[in-house]
């Protein structure tokens, strides 16, 4: 199905961020949108099922944070259905992406993406965030780490900031309401040692919601006691 969106992928790709896409990428990316909607009739990966929605809305809003990566080993927290670190992947195929869920049937979903595209260097972790940063294989282990509608961002600090390296960067992809969440995050910033050194607003049109993209650099090492237990970051947010 999505072959037939192959041109309008390419356009659209570099109209809206900037970024040329090889005839490669365009193919992976078609292949990408027919594997989402075979699965999405047997398990509830993503609500927008229309091509040219997916292609905006999951594609390439995924791709509006390519100009933030800096280094290469990426973790992307909650990634659901691939987004962004599937996109970004295909984008920039030197990233080393690890997908993090804690939904087994999605993980078997992306196994089959990263097998079908013929994506290389990505681990697949069934862990919920707040657990693999108590990990020491995981802890400071990241140069860049993504998050897409997962949740509010206090919590998503909590999940993010202990995988990081120092002077890593958090890159939290929110909707309109960021700067509200920023002012609600001050003292998590505080409590784990990080701060916003970006907010950048984004438009991909009339067809999309408005964003806003986070930028937060690690500044410091995380203190002992966060990440906290699991299910504590979201009763009791920093």
């Amino acid at each position: 199905m999505f072959e037939q969106w192959a041109t309008r992928i390419k356009e659209w790709t570099a109209e809206k961020v900037g970024i040329e896409l090889t005839a490669e990428q365009v193919a992976q990316f078609c292949l990408y949108g027919d594997l989402l909607l075979e699965w999405n009739q047997k398990m509830n990966l993503t609500s927008i099922v229309d091509p040219a929605e997916i292609i905006i809305k999951h594609f390439i809003d995924s791709l509006t944070a390519k100009d933030y990566l800096r280094g290469k080993k990426l973790a992307d927290i909650g990634t659901g259905a691939g987004f962004p670190g599937i996109p970004l992947k295909i984008a920039q195929p030197d990233l080393q992406l690890f997908l993090i869920d804690s939904l087994k049937k999605r993980l078997d979903f992306l196994r089959e993406v990263v097998l079908k595209l013929g994506l290389e260097e990505v681990e697949i972790i069934h862990a919920r965030a707040e657990e693999l940063g108590r990990n020491k294989k995981y802890r400071a282990g990241f140069e860049i780490a993504t998050s897409r509608a997962v949740a509010r961002l206090p919590v998503l600090l909590e999940y993010a900031i202990p995988l990081l390296q120092v002077n890593g960067l958090f890159i939290a992809m929110k909707g309109s309401q960021g700067d509200a969440e920023i002012e609600e995050a001050r003292e998590a910033l505080l409590q784990l040692k990080a701060e916003v050194e970006t907010v950048k607003k984004i438009s991909l049109g009339s067809e999309a919601e408005y964003r806003t993209l986070i930028v937060i650099r690690k500044v410091a090492p995380t203190p002992e006691k966060y990440p906290r237990r699991p299910g504590i970051q979201v009763k009791n947010p920093l």
